[in-house]
Order: structure tokens, then C-alpha cells, then sequence
């Protein structure tokens, strides 16, 4: 949610949101229950049924994910190993790397990529990230 609210799209839902905010207050005594509930909804989407549809599919991806997956990283790229398979991705072949809240994203393509996390970094976070970045931006 972080970084949905930190851009364009983020600005938008803010914006509607008081929007609808404002029309049900001026309209809520004048109008009919349908439009009662539909002004209501429209007041919950973005504050509260996004970030639990969020939530909800975050949940599902962890799940989704092995338990034996190893990420190791050397002067050739991040080396993925799990349930007995392995792949390198090269360091030309990474699309980017992104400094998160309490973590470090790095994208394998423009949709999918490896979330480290603070509590996996420790306090290597820092030098990691731009050791990563400079490899990225080398190649």
C-alpha cells in the first residue's frame, strides 16, 4: 500500500475519496437507500476495501511461496534456488532495484521481483541496496 499511495494512482484515491466523502455528507438526508449504500461504498473503496483486497492477495502470494527458496548473489547476478531447481539471472538482466519500506525490492521484469526485508538485511540493508544498484546501473 506504500507505494500505491506514493504515486499518481494514490493522489486519485485520495481525491475521490473526499469527493465522495463531501457528496454523501450534502446528499445523504436527500437521497434513496440504494443511493445511501452506493455513496457509502463509494466512501469505503479506497481507505478500507482496497487495502483489504491488498491484504487478501499479499496473503495468498505468501503462501505461494517455497519454503526452501535460497537467493544467493555474486559478481555474475542473483542466483534463485529452490525445490531442487536453480536459475541465474544476470546482472544486465535485472530491471531495477527499490528501496522500500523495511525493504529492498528487486525486479527480475517490469511486474515480478525478489522482496528482501529488513529482518533478512539487518544491518546490511544499506550497503546491500547500493551495491545492487551499482551493478545494475554498470551493466
Amino acid at each position: 500500500m506504500h507505494r500505491t499511495y506514493h504515486s499518481v494512482i494514490g493522489v486519485c484515491n485520495v481525491v475521490f475519496t473526499v469527493a465522495v466523502i463531501l457528496l454523501t455528507a450534502h446528499f445523504w438526508n436527500q437521497t434513496s437507500d440504494f443511493i445511501e449504500v452506493l455513496l457509502f461504498a463509494g466512501c469505503i473503496l479506497f481507505p478500507v476495501l482496497q487495502p483489504l483486497a491488498v491484504y487478501m492477495k499479499a496473503k495468498a502470494q505468501a503462501r505461494m511461496v517455497p519454503q526452501d527458496m535460497v537467493l544467493k548473489f555474486d559478481d555474475v547476478g542473483l542466483h534463485v534456488s529452490t525445490g531442487g531447481k536453480r536459475e541465474t539471472i544476470r546482472w544486465e538482466k535485472l530491471k531495477g532495484v527499490v528501496r522500500e519500506y523495511k525493504m529492498i525490492i528487486l525486479f527480475s521484469d517490469t511486474r515480478h521481483g525478489y522482496i528482501l526485508t529488513d529482518r533478512m538485511l539487518g544491518c546490511e540493508k544499506e550497503m546491500f541496496y547500493e551495491q545492487v544498484r551499482r551493478r545494475i546501473s554498470q551493466e
